[in-house]
């Protein structure tokens, strides 16, 4: 098995897409992923992996919390800015402070998660930040973005 045949055929699994922002030491971060997904209910508890060679890793280990954009279905201009290598991805972009300060992107998204860090893992050659759910809002009416090969 080696990690490229196995990153060919889970691609073809498709996958929600979502824009995760966070405030770091020398300001905002965001990242987009396809690693977001619900861990638990009760308590709500949602969670992303993180590889641990970007470049960014300090910053998202060294949070206290993230916002979940979940991605709509017309949005790849967000997707595509938050998934470059570009040093500052929220160049241009008028963010909003969200719950305890962290990046809120002024755009319409099908659902939006304000979450606290519950937990770090490192697992292989990511770590899997799971977050608490502390505020949501939701666009019944938006479709989400998903990606299959």
């Amino acid at each position: 098995m080696t990690p490229s045949a196995l990153r060919g055929q889970l691609a073809r699994w498709p996958t929600g897409v979502a824009v995760v922002t966070a405030l770091g030491a020398e300001g905002p971060v965001g990242k987009t992923v396809n690693s977001f997904h619900a861990t638990s209910l009760e308590p709500a508890l949602v969670g992303w992996c993180i590889d641990h060679r970007s470049s960014q890793l300090d910053e998202w280990l060294a949070a206290d919390g993230y916002v979940v954009h979940v991605a709509a279905a017309d949005q790849t201009d967000l997707v595509t800015r938050f998934a470059t290598s570009a040093s500052d991805r929220f160049a241009g972009l008028d963010w909003t402070p969200g719950l305890d300060g962290m990046p809120v992107l002024p755009v319409d998204v099908p659902l939006r998660l304000e979450c606290r860090v519950a937990h770090r893992f490192a697992v292989g050659d990511h770590t899997y930040l799971i977050g608490e759910v502390v505020a949501m809002t939701a666009a019944a009416d938006a479709v989400p973005m998903t990606l299959q090969r």
